[in-house]
């Protein structure tokens, strides 16, 4: 019971620390472009917050989708296949998330853009 437990936090951790990691590698060049497009602050800060919630609440949803309830005699490989399998999920979940804000986003400097020349 205890090596569940610590093998979900394990995978807790992981998904949270990669969601964390996407945010902070967009987040810079992402407020660039919409204090450019939209020119309104509290604009920015809501589509930047958007941003990392759904990242941040993806990563947990896949972490907490995967059933940790493993035997007591389980293998170590084992709990490191069933933290694969939910980083896996994450993963790709992230990348639907990113191609769903991307295209919003695309959408958003189209209309914009073209209002603001």
């Amino acid at each position: 019971m205890t090596e569940n437990i610590c093998w979900f936090a394990v995978l807790v951790t992981l998904t949270v620390a990669g969601a964390l990691s996407v945010t902070v590698l967009v987040r810079k060049n992402l407020r660039a472009l919409l204090d450019e497009v939209i020119k309104l602050p509290s604009g920015t800060t809501f589509y930047s917050r958007v941003f990392g919630t759904g990242l941040l609440f993806i990563a947990l949803s896949a972490a907490f989708d995967v059933p940790f309830d493993m035997k007591p005699d389980a293998a170590t490989m084992e709990y490191v296949w069933k933290v694969a399998d939910g980083l896996s999920s994450a993963l790709s979940m992230t990348c639907l998330f990113l191609t769903a804000y991307l295209l919003l986003v695309t959408i958003l400097v189209a209309v914009l853009k073209g209002r603001h020349d």
